[in-house]
């Protein structure tokens, strides 16, 4: 790649390029332990789920399509949906462009394309120049974009696009329309060009450096250091007191009402249904989204372009199964699997007290096939089985980075030229489907409304549970780039600080709902908002019960620790100072090599902590022979059993979770919270194992999943255990963090 493509193209065409990391050893964990039974799904496609079908299979040779009502009348177009009609760019009525400035486009006139020539030979010389480093070739290089985009933005993505084709930036067999697709003015190439119009770019801001160093793939320019934020700024967030009153402290955790019985709620996240799932296309791709009519494997295909389907099985390596794939989004089938599952679990195992979801419906895709009108097709077929399945049990939900079209992208409330409610389409959609489904009333509507997809409820007597929108903190959701030294910019977490102070006041327990988690190896998040967040965490972490995220498509989980000096980095990571923990949530998708899951949490009804939770999963493994029933859910473990002897450390003189063992036990009468989570990270140094087994359990028992023998694996995933926000992740050996083969579940 030459220095001009490199820096000239990747730094006005912001990166694809993955920001996860798999585990670097490569030898596999092998094993047939599937766990007991559960419920074992029908063969059969429930269409009664459905008050009709637009296409029904008589076997398993084709994906069903159900017919998906519309909010007001009507219903989704089965064209939107048909696996072999895949559009070619987003609707041009989704194209947002900033406006000119008046001053710079009269300068220009009429002269478009001169302008345009003079823009691409000014950076030409910016890139040609001698002793000049690569880091201040970006910069300029942006202050440049910048200045096309005040004066002419309606130019700007189709430059991108010129540049993507000239230098082969896709690296791809058909550069015209992979350029096309990414760069069009419907798809990014439209928030390209109201990022670099609108970002602060002063020589005191941090912005321009954080494009050049997150988002530009060759990394010219350094990262800046984490940000601290001072005392007088804490002073004001929290109203004078940086930690909890002693009032606060010494009361009592106990806020619901007194009953026998714990509370069961159902944690699920990252279904990303795909209805353009095509039985028999190619599983094993190395184009375009597997499992679709336009995917291939390279190695026994070659042509660019061909009849969307018409692959002969001859061509293909691995023919799409009809209940899902290891490298595919979910089809119809597999969702209606993990919705028949949760039905079965209740069923079997108990009722369903509360619901969580923390975000992605949609399936991971091309811009160029996303839409406004597929993320609703999503939320509103979802949110409704969601509902049959769960019956008037409350959900409460979370918008994740694919919620909404462009994928990753929500706008500022602030933006300027009437572009700060180009995602409020999402907002108004979620805020009707929360209300028609009963999970909420005419004050949640308007508070999903008003803080982008966020709201707070109270199912249930002393406890609020809030859901936020993490895109606010999300890497790549560029429009957090356009000021970066904010750690506020959206308000998001100035409503979260004030959700929970209102809490605290009333003497409720509290419950955080998200989806991109703010820590874990520090490749997803931000460091301003997350920085922030972690001091929230730490203030208010006598109200928080716990945290709950998504995003991963991984089991895994993260400690906070107490902190008050405005920079989280420095937190001790002792367990004596955990004060939180933050569950994350594995996925339905499979998508790359894992198993999908469910996972059920026991609750205590006073404290609203978690007692333990049970993970289920299904084998993907099995699909292939599945001809008389459908897959079957085993239970994989119970966390408390898997995770709650500290013998190890205990008999190390490690154990610093200060709560009394019973026979190196964690007691059945103590929760699994901060301090528990923070235990068992001290417990895995002194038996690495339990590391090892975690790494199997974040695949779910995957036969794909890399295994995590070395000590340098362990020793970063015990570290990734303990960072809650992106600094401290980072701060962790890279390289392990994923054990996805490679993939990362933000591409």
């Amino acid at each position: 790649m030459t220095k001009f493509r490199l820096l000239a193209v990747a730094t006005l065409a912001i990166s694809f390029a993955s920001t996860i990391q798999a585990a670097s050893p490569t030898q596999y964990v092998t094993t047939t332990s599937y766990g007991s039974e559960v419920y074992t799904v029908s063969s059969a496609f429930p269409t009664s789920d459905f008050s009709s079908m637009d296409y029904q299979p008589k076997g398993h040779e084709a994906e069903p399509r159900p017919a998906v009502p519309m909010l007001s009348s009507g219903q989704f177009n089965d064209s939107l949906v048909n696996p072999t009609m895949l559009p070619t760019a987003a609707p041009s009525s989704e194209i947002a462009l900033p406006s000119a400035s008046a001053d710079l486009a009269s300068s220009v006139g009429n002269n478009t394309d001169q302008y345009q020539n003079q823009v691409m030979s000014n950076l030409t010389s910016i890139f040609n120049q001698t002793g000049q480093s690569e880091c201040q070739m970006c910069i300029d290089a942006v202050k440049l974009g910048q200045q096309a985009a005040r004066t002419v933005p309606s130019m700007v993505p189709g430059m991108l696009v010129k540049l993507c084709v000239q230098y082969n930036y896709t690296e791809s067999a058909d550069v015209q329309k992979d350029c096309e697709s990414q760069f069009g003015a419907a798809q990014l190439g439209g928030v390209y060009t109201q990022l670099l119009s609108y970002a602060n770019l002063t020589e005191a801001s941090s912005s321009v450096n954080y494009i050049c160093s997150n988002l530009v793939d060759s990394q010219p320019c350094n990262r800046p250091e984490p940000p601290v934020l001072d005392t007088d700024f804490l002073t004001n967030w929290f109203n004078g007191t940086l930690i909890a009153p002693a009032n606060i402290t010494s009361r009592s955790k106990q806020t619901g009402p007194a009953q026998n019985n714990t509370l069961r709620t159902l944690h699920v996240s990252d279904f990303h249904l795909d209805p353009r799932y095509l039985v028999g296309s190619e599983a094993a791709c190395d184009n375009g989204e597997c499992c679709r009519s336009d995917s291939y494997n390279s190695s026994l295909w070659s042509q660019m372009d061909f009849q969307p389907g018409s692959l002969p099985m001859a061509n293909i390596s691995e023919p799409a199964n009809y209940w899902g794939a290891y490298e595919c989004n979910p089809p119809w089938a597999l969702v209606e699997a993990g919705m028949q599952g949760i039905t079965g679990i209740a069923n079997k195992s108990g009722s369903i007290d509360l619901g969580i979801f923390t975000g992605d419906l949609t399936t991971h895709d091309s811009d160029a096939h996303n839409s406004q009108d597929l993320i609703k097709y999503s939320e509103q077929s979802l949110y409704d089985l969601f509902h049959r399945h769960m019956g008037n049990t409350t959900m409460v939900v979370a918008l994740g980075n694919h919620d909404t079209a462009p994928a990753d992208e929500a706008a500022l409330g602030s933006l300027p030229d009437g572009l700060s409610n180009q995602t409020s389409w999402d907002y108004d959609n979620v805020a009707s489907l929360v209300q028609s489904e009963g999970w909420g009333n005419d004050t949640t509507a308007q508070s999903i409304r008003s803080h982008y997809g966020g709201y707070s409820i109270s199912p249930r007597q002393g406890l609020r549970v809030i859901a936020v929108n993490s895109d606010f903190w999300y890497k790549k959701n560029f429009f957090n780039y356009i000021n970066t030294d904010e750690p506020d910019a959206s308000g998001m977490l100035r409503w979260l600080t004030d959700e929970l102070q209102a809490a605290e006041t009333l003497n409720e327990r509290a419950w955080i709902v998200g989806h991109v988690p703010t820590g874990w190896d520090g490749s997803d998040a931000l460091d301003a908002p997350t920085n922030l967040f972690y001091h929230i965490v730490s203030r208010y972490s006598h109200t928080i019960a716990h945290i709950f995220f998504g995003h991963t498509h991984e089991d895994q989980f993260q400690v906070f620790y107490n902190v008050t000096n405005g920079n989280s980095t420095s937190a001790s990571r002792k367990t004596q100072d955990a004060v939180a923990n933050a569950f994350l949530g594995p996925s339905l998708t499979p998508l790359h090599n894992v198993q999908p899951s469910l996972r059920v949490y026991e609750v205590d009804p006073q404290t609203y902590e978690v007692m333990d939770y049970q993970q289920y999963f299904t084998p993907i493994s099995e699909f292939a022979n599945l001809t008389q029933t459908g897959p079957t859910w085993h239970l994989l473990y119970s966390a408390r059993a898997t995770y709650g002897n500290f013998s190890a450390s205990q008999a190390a003189n490690k154990y610093m979770g200060g709560v009394a063992l019973d026979n190196g036990q964690w007691p059945a009468s103590a929760p699994l919270n901060g301090t528990f989570w923070a235990a068992v990270t001290d417990e895995m140094e002194s038996r690495p194992d339990l590391v090892q087994l975690h790494n199997l359990y974040q695949g779910r028992n995957s036969p794909r999943s890399p295994s995590c023998d070395s000590p340098e694996c362990q020793a970063a995933k015990v570290c990734y255990m303990r960072s809650g926000s992106s600094s401290l992740g980072r701060a962790c050996a890279q390289g392990y963090g994923s054990v996805q083969s490679g993939f990362s579940p933000n591409s």
